[in-house]
């Protein structure tokens, strides 16, 4: 596996946050409910969350992430379906050999990626600096149920203080991983930030600066890979993720 890989192994990992429980979108509010509960509700209630939770097609999601732009003021480029795809792909199949020790942190490892299903949409916007040293990427999805979104994001929060430090092996190559909470200054309601430190075989440590939520229903990433990234290109990330949700009606 190149550097290359192993650079991109740092961004996907926390790209497929929200793909390792997709399923198709939330039943409308009422399903399932008894007649005598649906009798009983004379007096009207406030609308369920889960009301809020449209589908986005992956059109409509690239719209989205095309309008946001990087801390350059510069509109991110959104990457085809099937560069998506493709990225996935390999992600799926490098992180089958993948080893986390300890074990229980591989879904923090490893994005636990699991592709999409047909319910599922996505888009991803990314810049790279003229050096290389920095990407900046955006990632939307849509079409997961609000109970699954709701597990992965209470998982997420409490894995980033559970695995905090880990090691991983792959292919062969050993790497740590160091995790801490940032306090998030977005203004995307739960709004989640946490910058992860992965020192490489070659002694370079790749960082990447994180923050995800969810906007009716799509759960947006945002994040600032590279290897001289710090705590302070949190803020350009989380603009990122307010443009993004901004748009989300």
């Amino acid at each position: 596996m190149n550097t290359s890989v192993v650079r991109f192994f740092g961004a996907s990992a926390l790209l497929v946050l929200g793909l390792s429980a997709c399923g198709g979108p939330a039943a409308p509010a009422g399903a399932g409910a008894s007649p005598e509960t649906s009798a009983a509700s004379v007096t009207p209630s406030p609308t369920p969350t889960e009301a809020a939770f449209t589908m986005l097609t992956s059109e409509e999601l690239a719209e989205i992430a095309g309008a946001v732009k990087d801390s350059g003021s510069v509109p991110l480029s959104v990457l085809p379906a099937d560069k998506v795809s493709q990225a996935l792909d390999q992600m799926m199949s490098l992180m089958t050999e993948v080893q986390v020790e300890p074990a229980e942190c591989n879904s923090i490892a490893t994005g636990t990626a699991i592709k999409p299903d047909s319910n599922t949409t996505m888009a991803v916007g990314a810049s790279t600096s003229s050096t290389a040293e920095l990407t900046q990427t955006l990632s939307l999805v849509s079409g997961v149920a609000k109970e699954q979104l709701d597990q992965t994001l209470a998982r997420r929060s409490s894995e980033i203080e559970d695995c905090s430090s880990i090691s991983m092996n792959i292919q062969g190559m050993s790497m740590t991983a160091e995790t801490t909470r940032l306090d998030s200054g977005a203004g995307t309601e739960g709004a989640i930030a946490m910058q992860t430190d992965v020192t490489l075989p070659t002694g370079g440590t790749q960082s990447t600066v994180m923050a995800f939520a969810v906007k009716g229903g799509v759960l947006i990433s945002a994040q600032a890979t590279g290897t001289g990234v710090m705590e302070s290109d949190l803020a350009a990330a989380e603009a990122m993720l307010d443009q993004a949700a901004a748009l989300i009606d």
